[in-house]
C-alpha cells in the first residue's frame, strides 16, 4: 500500500496538509504547488469530526515517525519536511514540503513529475494526443505553447488541485482548468475487478480497489503552463 494510503488508514481519517505558502494560502481541497526552484508543497483540507478519536499529538507523532523512516531509508533528511501539524476546531491542518518532485513521488508511491517541457519529453511523456485549453477546447501542445518562452509541465495521478506560478496553457485527460493558475485533476477512478477464489480474497481485492479509488486517477494528468 502506498504512503498516502498507509497514513490515512492508520489514522482512520484524511490528513490535512495546509500550507503557509502564499500560492496555497486559501486552498479548500487537496492541492500541490511546485515552486520555481523545484520544491513541492502539498496541501489537503479535510474535516475533523466526533468519530475521529486521535489527538493532535498522536497525529503529529505518526506523521513525524513516517517521515523519519522515509528520509532515513532515502538517506536525505531534506527530502520531506513537516512544517505544520495541528487540529483546530473541526479541521486537521498539516504542512509538508518535498525537496523535489521525485521525493514527492517516492513518498506517495504515485507518479509525479515536474519540470520543463523538454525535460518531460526526455522523461518519455507523450504530447502527441489532443489537450484542452482553459476554455475546454481541443488544442495541440505545439499550438498551446507558441510564443511561450518558459514552458513547464506537471504530471500527476492523484485526485487534487494543482496550483501553478504561470498561466495554464493546456491540460490532458480528465483535468479541468478552474482558473488562470489552477487545475483540478479529478476524473474517473480506477475500478479494477478480478474473479476471486474465496470470500477472503474478494474482501482483500475490494479493500485494495477502495484504496485505489480514493488516491489514484485512472491515468496520469498532464498540465502544461508557462509565459
Amino acid at each position: 500500500m502506498k504512503k498516502a494510503g498507509q497514513l490515512f488508514a492508520a489514522l482512520t481519517a484524511a490528513t490535512v496538509l495546509l500550507s503557509g505558502c502564499g500560492k496555497l494560502k486559501d486552498v479548500t481541497t487537496t492541492s500541490v504547488y511546485v515552486s520555481k526552484n523545484g520544491v513541492v508543497t502539498e496541501a489537503i483540507v479535510e474535516d475533523y469530526g466526533k468519530e475521529d478519536d486521535y489527538t493532535e499529538d498522536e497525529l503529529k507523532t505518526f506523521v513525524e515517525d513516517d517521515i523519519k523512516k522515509f528520509t532515513e531509508e532515502r538517506g536525505d533528511t531534506d527530502s520531506v519536511k513537516l512544517e505544520k501539524c495541528q487540529i483546530a476546531k473541526d479541521k486537521v491542518e498539516i504542512r509538508m514540503e518535498y525537496g523535489d518532485y521525485q521525493s514527492y513521488a517516492d513518498y506517495h508511491g504515485a507518479e509525479f513529475f515536474a519540470g520543463t517541457l523538454d525535460e518531460a519529453k526526455e522523461a518519455g511523456y507523450d504530447f502527441s494526443a489532443s489537450f484542452v485549453d482553459s476554455e475546454g477546447k481541443e488544442i495541440s501542445v505545439a499550438d498551446a505553447v507558441k510564443g511561450i518562452k518558459n514552458v513547464h509541465v506537471i504530471v500527476c495521478e492523484e485526485p487534487l488541485e494543482i496550483v501553478t506560478d504561470d498561466p495554464v496553457l493546456c491540460v490532458s485527460g480528465t483535468a479541468v482548468v478552474k482558473g488562470k493558475n489552477t487545475v483540478s485533476t479529478t476524473g474517473e477512478w480506477i475500478t479494477e475487478s478480478t474473479s476471486a477464489s474465496s470470500s477472503e480474497q474478494t474482501r482483500t481485492e475490494e479493500a485494495e480497489q477502495e484504496y485505489e479509488q480514493e488516491v489514484l486517477l485512472a491515468s496520469p494528468v498532464i498540465v502544461v503552463y508557462g509565459k
